[in-house]
């Protein structure tokens, strides 16, 4: 299995690296600079962070990726309201 795209070096990159607060909520700042949150604990960012690093495993189209973003947003988006609902 790859740990890293193609243009990355092959050094361990660790996914919470890309778990910040911001105005006192928990985001994950993917690669392609999107901010993807909030999270009301850095637990469940750091969660989410792990499956986008999964998601992405591999992907070096922007296109793509973008698309990935896009579901792993839009499941969690989901999860939040069916676990809030």
């Amino acid at each position: 299995m790859q740990n890293h795209r193609r243009d990355e070096s092959p050094e361990r990159h660790f996914r919470s690296d890309r778990v910040v607060m911001a105005r006192g909520r928990w985001y994950v700042v993917t690669r392609e600079c999107i901010d993807v949150g909030p999270y009301t604990t850095k637990e469940a960012a750091e969660s989410v962070a792990e499956q986008l690093g999964q998601a992405l495993d591999g992907i070096d189209d922007p296109a793509i990726a973008l698309a990935r973003i896009g579901d792993v947003r839009r499941r969690n988006a989901a999860t939040d309201t069916a676990a809030s609902g």
